[in-house]
């Protein structure tokens, strides 16, 4: 009987010890926001292609190191606008009006820098501009700098609200002018305190400059003009890219004397194919003709909220198999949504204090989006150089070379033919600007996979703390260990679960082996009687 309880009191712990693996207790983090700027929009407006201005603001602030959260104006709630320092209101549709009376109500009575972008602009807007708005109509504008020495034709407008009568104290940054009426001009990123406008807003040329310029004052507290020289960037490299050109881009770029930055991607576990040696090599010549190289992450397939362990390790593969062929990135680069994306940021963008943010593709895919971002050490603003080359009007906005607000990469697209690499070396040419010089002006850079951190400063690569020298020929001299995967929550669940069940039964198995034991013995001893 003694024993009995005993029994029945190790059986009922053991099913106790198993319920608390196989029902675990979860808690919830209260979770906060540091953002320091909230962009409401109101549509994404996907039919026109208008996504991509979000995309683009998110950028822009990003590279001005400002955190921004992104939402849509019928998603926010009553009193959210107190956890933040600033809010941009983006129109991306006309005929879409905003009815959240809670985010009107909170965005009139905030008293941080608030920036309107786009139509639809509120009479509480405009009290607070100090101006009288003006509704042009079916107007193709010039967008002009100082001195009109720099202008640029923008898209054919239906309507368009624009301020006058503007206070003394507004800062006034480009002025829209009418073709019909070239006396006439208004204003076009507008500043009076707290408030901005920007009645129009484009992804790139010369209405992106004045644009984040105007960000920057209103956000940032950036005073004058920035002097941001633009690094020059090829990308869509990959290994799978003709080579022998890139190599011939490399030394004429060094020929030249222009400092330059390519994006590429790479491959896992194919270090001793030929090809993939090959790829290594030039990569080697970049480094050494006064290139850096951004890492940029791989295409995304049928991704999860689980992928982070996944994308952790293959992004640590990554920069230990370039570091063991002497290839050292000085950053990361990616599509402008990745930052948008806690799977993506907590696995691949955190292991660089460096980015290089590119517009997105046609189709994105997400693993957690939750519209949050992180800011790093120096960030880049990835735009087409492009929209850079020509102007409808006045000096071509390369050649005129005007000074970024941001730090900016003008990117041209890796050429894949004779023909397009001399079409690239014309465009270049073409260029007047001073180039961003990474050995004399980037700041330094980090990039830590676990087992392998790898610097750059002045020119020099580091990794692990010891200075590098780029050879021609790489004799592997260090074996980097990799990285051992980081484990799942889930797989430490299921494997403690197995564990807990091992016990059971071994402990399950010892007792009815006893009991069968004694049980034998009292039956014997029934028949002896």
């Amino acid at each position: 009987m003694h024993n009995s309880k005993h029994l029945g009191r190790l059986l009922i712990l053991s099913i106790t010890m198993l319920s608390l693996f196989l029902f675990p207790i979860v808690a919830h983090a209260e979770q906060t926001t540091s953002n320091r700027v909230l962009l409401v929009y109101d549509s994404q407006n996907k039919a026109h292609q208008q996504e991509t201005k979000i995309a683009a603001i998110q950028r822009i602030l990003t590279s001005l190191q400002i955190n921004v959260k992104t939402e849509t104006a019928v998603e926010y709630h009553a009193g959210q606008l107190s956890h933040y320092q600033g809010v941009i209101t983006l129109i991306n549709w006309q005929q879409m009006k905003l009815t959240n009376t809670s985010f009107l109500r909170d965005r009139q009575n905030f008293t941080g820098p608030q920036l309107h972008v786009g139509p639809n602009l509120t009479s509480e807007e405009t009290a607070g501009l100090q101006a009288t708005p003006q509704k042009i109509y079916q107007q193709q504008l010039l967008l002009t700098g100082e001195n009109d020495k720099l202008q640029q034709l923008l898209p054919f407008q239906q309507s368009l609200t624009v301020l006058t009568n503007l206070p003394a104290n507004a800062q006034v940054i480009g002025h829209l002018k009418a073709q019909s009426s070239v006396l006439r001009q208004y204003p076009y990123g507008t500043i009076v305190g707290n408030h901005g406008y920007l009645p129009d807003f484009n992804t790139g040329g010369y209405s992106l400059m004045l644009a984040t310029r105007t960000i920057a004052k209103l956000f940032a507290n950036q005073k004058g003009n920035s002097t941001y020289q633009p690094l020059l960037t090829i990308t869509k490299v990959t290994p799978y890219s003709n080579m022998e050109l890139l190599d011939q881009l490399s030394q004429w770029l060094y020929s030249k004397g222009l400092p330059f930055a390519i994006s590429t991607t790479t491959v896992e576990g194919k270090s001793n194919f030929h090809a993939f040696q090959r790829f290594t090599k030039v990569l080697r010549h970049v480094e050494n003709r006064g290139g850096v190289i951004f890492l940029k992450t791989p295409v995304v397939g049928g991704v999860m909220s689980s992928s982070g362990p996944e994308l952790n390790s293959l992004m640590d593969s990554y920069i230990i198999q370039s570091a063991q062929n002497q290839v050292f990135p000085v950053g990361i680069s990616a599509p402008a949504y990745w930052n948008q994306d806690q799977v993506y940021r907590e696995n691949a963008l955190t292991k660089a204090d460096q980015s290089l943010l590119l517009p997105n593709p046609t189709t994105v895919k997400y693993a957690h989006q939750d519209n949050q971002s992180m800011t790093f050490k120096n960030s880049f603003y990835g735009v087409s150089a492009a929209s850079f080359n020509t102007s409808d009007s006045g000096q071509p906005l390369s050649l005129a070379a005007p000074s970024f607000a941001i730090p900016t990469a003008l990117t041209f697209t890796m050429p894949n033919s004779q023909t397009s690499l001399t079409d690239l070396k014309r465009r270049i040419e073409q260029m007047n600007y001073h180039w961003l010089d990474p050995a004399a002006q980037m700041t330094p850079t980090m990039i830590n996979s676990g087992t392998a951190t790898i610097s750059y400063r002045a020119g020099t690569y580091f990794l692990n703390g010891r200075a590098q020298e780029i050879k021609e020929q790489h004799q592997q001299a260090q074996t980097l260990k990799a990285v051992k995967p980081r484990e799942l929550w889930v797989n430490r669940f299921f494997k403690a679960q197995g564990t807990v069940l091992m016990f059971f039964f071994v402990i399950a198995f010892i007792i009815f082996g006893l009991l069968i034991f004694v049980g034998r013995r009292i039956y014997v001893k029934m028949f002896k009687r």
